[in-house]
């Protein structure tokens, strides 16, 4: 009777936790357009309103050797150029990009969770040349069960991990 009751209770805290597998989801990557690669783009602007996932993802783009400017090297440019922040993807702001050696500019756009990590994010890659987008990509972070439980916690990506899983779904 030991053995069978062992199994038993064995076959019961597997199934409970593959209901508990159920309930998680890791994070989630939707890629649009091509990967870029570091020959297609050599000169990229960070776009000065992307906040911290914005620098976090430029400054995993640039561990990879690509050349990104920073966003004050970007607000420089836009000063110089006599250019809005809020039309930093207009064809008139890509057009004068374009001229002083930019090839793509980086747009990131990120909400917060309720745990200070990122909850979600949509970043475009737009040529400046062609004033398209050459690599879009829509992330959102794991969950699992009650928000801020143990189980949560460890499916949710922090600052580093969401721009690593980001750039991989951008780069080649």
């Amino acid at each position: 009777m030991g053995i069978e009751h062992f199994k038993i209770k064995k076959i019961l805290g597997i199934v409970v936790l593959g209901l508990l597998l159920v309930g998680c989801a890791t994070s989630q990557v939707s890629v649009v357009g091509n990967k870029i690669s570091q020959s297609s783009f050599r000169n990229i602007a960070l776009s000065t309103n992307n906040g911290i996932l914005g620098q976090a993802v430029a400054n995993e783009l640039v561990g990879r050797g690509y050349k990104v400017q920073s966003p004050g090297q970007t607000n420089s440019l836009m000063l110089r150029l006599n250019l809005n922040e809020g039309e930093v993807t207009a064809a008139k702001s890509l057009k004068a990009f374009s001229k002083e050696g930019v090839d793509a500019v980086i747009v990131v756009s990120a909400v917060g969770g309720y745990d200070q990590m990122p909850q979600s994010a949509s970043v475009q890659i737009i040529n400046t040349s062609t004033f398209d987008i050459m690599a879009g990509l829509n992330w959102q972070n794991g969950f699992a069960g009650q928000q801020g439980s143990i189980a949560d916690r460890l499916m949710r990506k922090g600052l580093t991990k969401a721009a690593k899983e980001i750039v991989n779904g951008l780069t080649q």
